[in-house]
């Protein structure tokens, strides 16, 4: 494209720094920089020539721009903050519309991350070739020492060893005791440490900045601190970093899980941690492969690659999401992505449809747009839409008091052609004629918890009598006075009782054990431990192994409606659920089944015992890479949004009896403890999750059901009240399939 200079740049000439209009003079190239503003401050006088308003960026961080020009050798810069006057929205709306031909036409663009510590990407580049190439040469051997290296190879080692700080998140004498080499792995685990933390900068955090990671050319890192700046390298070349650092973990395992025929207590536990590396490294790797496939579409298709390229829109908003990021104003949630989706809105339109703090009407007019355009439906995998007659389709962010990320754009889903012929309605392939009635049976209430780990379980039978012979019965314990404190080491085991609870309520008739694996390897808790053998490889069997909660045989037994929990685990430091992040770690889930058992937990635990359900389609691995390294989100994080806080919603079964829970309450209080409770009537199938309004009564006879695959991001639950009624969305199917009458046919959705 032709070179496209803005009205401003910031120019770095003989000491003197001023900003100028380079279309008065001739220019014929300027830089660009990408950078993370930090809090703002009270409007000052910057001292710069041609800023003629006051700005509102931390003085330190103008003059951290300022030693990066004369770092780098920059002339004329295009920077934001000085670039822009903040104060004018119209000026701002106009600058907005142009962010893909300014970062087009610069020469470069400059990444500015603040870093306690500055590394040099080409040290961590070596230094994991260093570990490869270990690997390969000790073979078998567990030590240096057995392997024959090279005088240099060895003193390398000894350096990692005893020289440097240890970074393995185990103590070293457990390593030794291990029999491995502990410079191999201190290098190793100092290393991936260094590309984990770079990408969990807060520069990652910002929707501006993923934007201008993706329009940027060339681009060049900066880490800067107070006492000085350095060039890091290429982002290409962390990206890069990030899958090698992948693959090292892998091999490192593989390594020591070959060279040994019985593992030890020690090797048990480094490999553990390593276990636990892959699962943050494979995450990092699909984020950065989302990030690069997109610069590729976008590269390849030009400011309107976005027009017929509907995998490539797909992977942008599930690389925004992947990790939800945030912007000082909430608009900015929706305006950061306009310069990637270059021309959806004209300045004017900017100006009055995408400003303030109205985010329906902001979130309604992106996606109307988008639709429009494209001449595709995008929606969302969600069940929170209002009434907005042929447009009802469209997703919306609902106003909220909460802190708003992108995970809105989580789920967002080509739902079909728009009506050439009626604006606002959506032609689909849908499958129809579902088989059954929809009858709710279970509800969840979101209400603002403190961000405790709480977990309150009370089955419908506690409080009563449980037959314990022929004549003699004795009463249910009571456990939901005042909750129980999980700490440290006993953490994994109540979440695997906790977890085994979950699957007795959310999926019942199916192998507890299968779920509990499902839904805590998807759920990722971190907690703390005082001792290693705490958290073993395969802790989620291993921390029950032996007691009642350990294998199906012993659960056949589990009267579930028969008990109470009440814990708070005061130890856990989180979890690397998708469905926890900023804008979802204070929400708490209150369930009632229609047997009266209730359970209140942390969204992301609730929301991951749905995603786990057998038959889910939302079982699966949470975010997967295609073949073209797009990424494809399968998780429950679009089922609701931030603005839901306060609003319940219905598990809904179109198969089954809703009132099978009910049924087997009654046989867990009646039957003798010997004996196994079988189910009298069949469980709850072909689930969907609806709004708490959701009706279906005796007059609804002439309803037809259908639901929209997706192309295995979920698939969507719509209704038809009348044969000539257009279908709605009314939910979202939990069974990846439900019997239908009609199978495949062409619908319109509005």
């Amino acid at each position: 494209m032709s070179l496209v200079l803005p009205s401003r740049l910031l120019a770095h000439v003989d000491g003197k720094f001023f900003v100028f209009d380079p279309r008065t003079r001739h220019v014929d190239n300027y830089d660009i920089i990408s950078y993370r503003w930090g809090d703002r401050v009270a409007k000052y006088d910057c001292s710069i020539g041609g800023v003629e308003w006051d700005v509102e960026i931390p003085r330190q961080k103008l003059e951290d721009i300022k030693r990066l020009m004369v770092t780098s050798g920059t002339q004329y810069l295009w920077a934001d903050c000085v670039c822009i006057n903040q104060a004018d929205e119209r000026e701002k709306a106009f600058e907005i519309a142009r962010m893909y031909e300014y970062y087009k036409s610069a020469r470069r663009c400059h990444i500015l991350i603040d870093m306690v510590e500055v590394w040099n990407p080409q040290d961590i580049v070596d230094d994991l070739k260093f570990v490869d190439h270990m690997l390969f040469h000790i073979g078998s051997a567990a030590l240096a020492s057995e392997a024959r290296l090279t005088e240099n190879l060895n003193k390398r080692l000894w350096m990692w060893a005893n020289d440097k700080e240890w970074a393995f998140d185990l103590d070293k004498s457990i390593v030794r005791s291990a029999g491995i080499e502990l410079g191999l792995i201190n290098c190793y685990a100092t290393r991936i440490g260094h590309v984990r933390s770079l990408f969990h900068n807060l520069y990652f955090s910002r929707v501006w900045t993923f934007q201008e990671m993706l329009l940027g050319k060339n681009i060049t890192m900066w880490g800067i601190n107070d006492s000085s700046i350095s060039f890091i390298g290429e982002l290409d070349t962390w990206m890069d970093l990030a899958t090698d650092s992948k693959d090292k973990a892998y091999k490192l395992q593989a390594w020591i899980e070959n060279s040994r025929v019985l593992n030890t207590t020690s090797v048990k536990a480094i490999l553990r941690i390593i276990d636990e590396d892959k699962l943050s490294l494979s995450g990092l790797q699909i984020q950065v492969s989302g990030i690069s496939s997109a610069r590729t579409d976008i590269l390849n298709g030009g400011a309107g690659w976005w027009y017929g390229n509907h995998k490539g829109i797909s992977n942008v908003f599930s690389a925004v999401s992947i990790r939800p990021r945030v912007c000082g104003w909430r608009a900015d949630i929706f305006r950061g992505l306009l310069g990637v989706f270059s021309g959806l809105f004209s300045p004017e339109e900017i100006a009055t449809d995408m400003t303030g703090d109205d985010m329906e009407k902001i979130s309604f007019a992106f996606f109307k747009q988008l639709s429009r355009k494209t001449g595709r439906a995008w929606t969302k995998l969600a069940i929170s839409s209002g009434e907005r007659e042929r447009w009802d389709w469209i997703p919306v962010t609902i106003n909220s008091n909460r802190l708003m990320t992108t995970d809105c754009f989580a789920g967002v889903v080509d739902l079909g052609r728009l009506n050439p012929k009626q604006e606002g309605l959506a032609k689909t392939m849908a499958m129809t004629g579902l088989q059954g009635t929809p009858r709710k049976y279970m509800r969840i209430q979101l209400s603002e918890g403190n961000g405790d780990f709480r977990f309150v379980f009370k089955g419908c039978n506690v409080g009563k009598s449980v037959k314990t012979g022929t004549f003699s019965s004795e009463p249910i314990p009571r456990y939901d006075n005042q909750p129980r404190d999980i700490v440290r080491d006993e953490t994994g085991g109540v979440l695997v009782q906790c977890a085994t609870i979950l699957g007795g309520i959310m999926d019942p008739g199916t192998d507890l054990i299968a779920y509990r694996k499902r839904m805590l390897g998807k759920l990722c808790p971190n907690w703390r431990i005082s001792d290693p053998n705490a958290k073993p490889t395969g802790w989620i069997d291993r921390c029950v192994s032996g007691t009642f909660w350990g294998s199906n045989d012993t659960l056949q037994y589990l009267r579930v409606h028969n008990r109470s929990m009440n814990y708070r685990m005061v130890d856990i430091t989180g979890c690397e659920s998708r469905l926890q992040n900023e804008s979802t770690e204070t929400i708490v889930c209150h369930v009632s089944v229609a047997c009266g058992c209730t359970i209140v937990a942390p969204f992301s635990l609730i929301f991951e015992a749905v995603t786990a359900m057998e038959g889910s389609f939302l079982g699966d691995t949470a975010a997967a890479l295609d073949e073209d390294n797009r990424i494809v989100l399968r998780d429950g994080l679009g089922l609701v949004q931030v603005g839901d806080v306060g609003k319940a919603f219905h598990l809904v079964a179109f198969q089954g009896d809703v009132d099978a829970h009910k049924s087997h309450s009654d046989s867990c209080r009646s039957t003798k403890l010997e004996k196994v409770v079988v189910s009298k009537l069949p469980w709850p199938k072909g689930r969907a999750l609806v709004r708490e309004d959701f009706k279906h009564s005796a007059t609804d006879v002439m309803r037809d059901y259908g639901y929209k695959e997706t192309g295995g991001t979920g698939n969507l639950l719509i209704s038809r009240n009348h044969p000539i009624d257009d279908y709605r969305i009314v939910g979202v199917c939990i069974d990846e399939h439900i019997p239908n009458k009609k199978g495949n046919q062409l619908v319109t959705i509005r």
